[in-house]
This record gives structure tokens, C-alpha cells and sequence, in this order.
């Protein structure tokens, strides 16, 4: 049974002082989702990503959150570092309570669940990496990520509206503009250009072998903006990983299927 609560958005202060909102909804095991900054809002994301948060508190305690500087949190705080996000979940954490718990992470958002897990063995009970980017090698080849990195240069309105459909296709307009609305709900152009900025130092190629949680890496094949190898060599490196291959459409309704 899919859980039908609306969830609490509540608040988080990190150590530096920062106000982060979360959302919380369902029970059971314990899980924290890292979704990707820029790109997420913790009340739109209820509804917008339908088919991900409210099937994941069916079965699990959940709690996702925004980033510094978008959604609902301070949008003053514009820092993307990993120290920055690392801060942003450590702050999560201690105001939910959570002693022991999954910890979820989306693409650009994996550098920050692989430094956390590592870091803190003891609160990881599993693992889940989604389409993962661990190191801004992974991607900036690709000719989707040159074609939108160009947009968000030149001109926002248009990188807004044809992000989505550049990472998985064209073949759904209404889906393209309603996946801008989100990213123009969650953050702003300063914002965005500085996470791409930050983006390029993320690496955690080192750290990835001492991960000790069990890991799940589930690639999704439809977006091109990662390479299918990129999922094999994550699952490859981390010692007690699965991986597994997804074919998931987003539909007009902007839900993950």
C-alpha cells in the first residue's frame, strides 16, 4: 500500500548555521534520501516525483531534504562544496533522530552519500546510489552535459526548459516544461551556475573502495547524460555492492516510473 500522508516539512540547523527544510513521511526503517540540489523541492517533490517518495514511505521512515542555497531551505547560503553538503545532511540527521539508517542518493548527490558513509560506517546501514556521478570526469564529455552547460550560460529560461529533455529525450514536451518549473521552484541562476561550478571538483574515486555499507548502484538507461560504464565501475569499486539496471520513463505527469 502506497502511503497517502502528506508529509511534514520541517527545519534543520547546521553547525554553521544554516536553515535547511526537510520533509517526513511514513514509518518503519529509518531512510534519508539526498536528493540532487538544484534540481529537487522538498513539498513539490511529494507530488512531482510521485512515483518515488510516497511508494518509499510505504515502507520506510523517510526524510529528503534541500540543499543550501535552493527549495525551501536558506536561499542566501550558496555553497555546493562537499563540506557544505555534508554539513547540510549531518544537520538532517541530528534533528530527525536517526541512529541507523539507508541512505539514498541521486547522481550529483552521490559524492555527498559516499563521503557521509564512509565517514559514519556506524549510522549506514545500506547504501542506494542512483545513476551516480562520482567525479566531474564522468560526465563532462558527454555531449548532453556540453549542451546543457552551454545553456545555463547563455541563457536560463531555455536551460530550464530543455534540461529535461536533453538527459532523457524529446520525445515528451509537457514533460520539459513541467521539469523547468521544478528546477525554476528550486533554485535560482546564481545558485544553479555556482553548483555547476562546484560540481567540477567533485571526486570520490578514492573513497569509494572503503565504503563498508551494502550498496545497491541502480543505473537508469534512459539518461543520457551518464554512461552506462559509469554505473558498472562504481559497483565494481565499492566492496559490498549490487548492481542493478532500470528502464524508467518520465512521463507527462513529471513521475518516475
Amino acid at each position: 500500500m502506497v502511503a497517502t500522508m502528506e508529509p511534514r516539512i520541517q527545519y534543520a540547523t547546521t553547525n554553521d548555521g544554516v536553515s535547511i527544510a526537510y520533509a517526513e513521511a511514513g514509518k518503519g526503517k529509518p531512510l534519508i534520501a539526498i536528493t540532487a540540489p538544484g534540481f529537487s523541492h522538498t513539498e513539490l517533490s511529494w507530488q512531482g516525483w510521485a512515483n518515488v517518495f510516497p511508494p518509499l514511505a510505504s515502507r520506510f521512515r523517510t526524510a529528503w531534504y534541500d540543499a543550501r542555497g535552493t527549495g525551501l531551505s536558506d536561499r542566501h547560503a550558496i555553497d555546493f562544496s562537499t563540506e557544505a553538503m555534508i554539513g547540510d545532511l549531518e544537520g538532517v540527521v541530528a534533528r530527525t533522530g536517526f541512529d541507523s539508517f539507508v541512505l539514498l542518493a541521486w547522481n550529483i548527490s552521490v559524492p555527498t552519500g559516499v563521503t557521509y558513509a564512509v565517514a559514519h560506517p556506524e549510522r549506514v546501514s545500506h547504501l542506494v546510489l542512483c545513476d551516480p556521478l562520482t567525479t566531474h570526469s564522468d560526465w563532462a564529455e558527454t555531449p548532453a552535459y556540453r549542451a546543457t552547460r552551454a545553456l545555463l550560460e547563455m541563457d536560463w529560461a531555455l536551460f530550464t526548459e530543455t534540461f529535461g529533455q536533453v538527459v532523457w529525450g524529446f520525445a515528451n514536451p509537457e514533460f520539459g516544461r513541467q521539469f523547468g518549473e521544478l528546477i525554476r521552484a528550486s533554485s535560482e541562476l546564481e545558485a544553479q551556475r555556482a553548483l555547476w561550478r562546484a560540481m567540477e571538483g567533485y571526486d570520490v574515486t578514492a573513497l569509494m573502495p572503503r565504503v563498508t555499507a551494502h550498496t545497491l548502484v541502480i543505473q537508469n538507461k534512459n539518461i543520457r547524460l551518464i554512461p552506462p560504464v559509469v554505473g558498472q565501475r562504481v559497483a565494481a569499486v565499492i566492496p559490498r555492492a549490487i548492481r542493478c539496471n532500470r528502464r524508467h520513463n518520465l512521463r507527462t505527469n513529471g513521475r518516475l516510473d
